[in-house]
């Protein structure tokens, strides 16, 4: 029996509660289902040193405020995990992981942004590298390294939210501002959309709403009027005894809401406008953005023998000029001109923070 193997059947048995985990109780079992013998008191200590620095790796901070999080009852003779919810090992084997995978696979259409196909390259990453444990001695150290999501998220209002899209039912809710100062403030209206977004400090669940006046009798739906609020901002949710009739045009589609936007929020006052840029046929950027788009609305137009022009049809907001100043290295923004102004703007903003230093300041 390989020791990565072997580990694994440790941790199953510490996430089993009936299970009185010591080096007698593991020995029978390894003995009765594995056909080992001579399974050492001494191997037995090392296997829980191994499993207790793969949980170390798995969960840094708990282990930081808890130390070791393998521990021994002197009362019940017996090792135990401090909690319930914690495992060395994935508690879903590679062919569930698979299964999964797969089907998020055939349902893309669910996710946008290829956040469909990011999610079926972590599960595979994480069955492979199962696979490669199953096979090959431990490592100290965890071989993948998957991009943190963030903690925003306000997944516990989801089920609630999503429930009341399907039912197209209007509902309550409090939110308040992200700073420590904001008061909490009440909405009304209809949630049609819940949106995913990672990108920096907006990371988190998003819903997109339909609001309305109380004592309205009768909702219709507008993708000028939707308004957007982080999950993770909302303190409340109340049901709504008296609801309006709702009526949806058959061809509204919550998710046009963010059509012309960059990023995840966007303002009623601004109109999307035409964005000419000019990038160079041997600069690296091409390549990538022929492969990922900047945006749905991207064109790219040869120019000469050695640049090409890209077309993109865009609000132009913060993001917006954020993303320009970022890549202004590789794209040069030509059309409109007000944008052209903000991003030169923005880099002698940023190259005066730098002037007039000393070294170290």
């Amino acid at each position: 029996m390989h020791p990565s193997e072997r580990l694994r059947e440790i941790n199953g048995l510490l996430l089993q509660k009936s299970f009185q985990v010591n080096h007698i109780s593991v020995s029978a079992y390894l003995n009765e289902h594995f056909d080992v013998i001579n399974y050492a008191e001494r191997s037995f200590s090392r296997d829980l040193k191994d499993l207790k620095e793969l949980l170390q790796i798995r969960y840094p901070a708990l282990h930081d405020t808890e130390g070791e999080l393998i521990k021994f009852s002197r009362a019940q003779n017996r090792f135990y995990l401090i909690r319930d919810d914690i495992s060395a090992f994935p508690s879903i084997s590679d062919k569930e992981l698979s299964q999964i995978a797969s089907t998020i696979e055939q349902n893309k259409h669910l996710f946008s942004g290829g956040a469909g196909e990011g999610l079926v390259n972590k599960l595979r990453a994480i069955a492979m590298e199962n696979s490669m444990a199953r096979h090959h001695d431990m490592l100290a150290w965890s071989a993948i390294e998957l991009v943190k999501d963030g903690e925003r998220s306000g997944a516990n209002f989801m089920s609630i939210i999503l429930e009341n899209i399907y039912a197209k039912k209007v509902i309550a809710f409090t939110h308040r501002g992200l700073a420590s100062h904001s008061k909490q403030k009440q909405a009304l209206g209809l949630p049609v959309l819940l949106k995913e977004y990672n990108n920096g400090w907006y990371t988190g669940w998003y819903v997109l709403f339909q609001p309305m006046e109380p004592g309205e009798t009768q909702l219709k739906p507008d993708i000028n009027k939707l308004q957007l609020f982080a999950l993770d901002r909302i303190v409340q949710i109340t049901p709504v005894q008296n609801q309006p009739r709702v009526r949806i045009h058959p061809e509204f589609k919550p998710a046009d809401y963010f059509i012309n936007c960059l990023g995840l929020f966007r303002s009623k006052s601004l109109q999307a406008q035409s964005i000419l840029c000019r990038i160079d046929k041997d600069n690296w950027m091409l390549n990538y953005i022929e492969k990922y788009p900047i945006h749905a609305s991207q064109e790219i137009i040869s120019e000469n023998e050695s640049s090409v022009r890209i077309q993109l049809k865009l609000e132009i907001d913060q993001e917006v000029e954020n993303f320009f100043i970022r890549f202004a290295q590789e794209i040069r923004v030509l059309e409109p001109e007000n944008l052209v102004e903000q991003i030169k703007s923005g880099l002698e903003k940023g190259i005066g923070n730098y002037k007039n230093t000393s070294a170290g300041n």
